[in-house]
């Protein structure tokens, strides 16, 4: 699965951290500029992680600050 998350506050290695806390493996990540409040990362996950882990990732991601995105591309 393919993430792509708009982080208003946050790193690279929040995002890092935050999948190891949810035993998520990642095959790829990569981090570029929106503006200088806002950083978009790129995240693609091993097919082996279990769904229930993913979405509790997303959710997490969203909880961190109102006004993260993470989408499925």
């Amino acid at each position: 699965m393919r993430f792509s998350i708009n982080m208003c506050r946050g790193s690279l290695v929040d995002i890092i951290k935050l999948a190891e806390e949810k035993s998520l493996l990642i095959e790829s990540i990569e981090q570029g500029p929106i503006n200088d409040d806002m950083i978009n990362i790129k995240i693609k996950l091993l097919k082996d992680n279990e769904i229930h882990s993913v979405d509790s990732f997303v959710n997490s991601i969203k909880e961190l600050n109102s006004l993260n995105t993470c989408d499925i591309i």
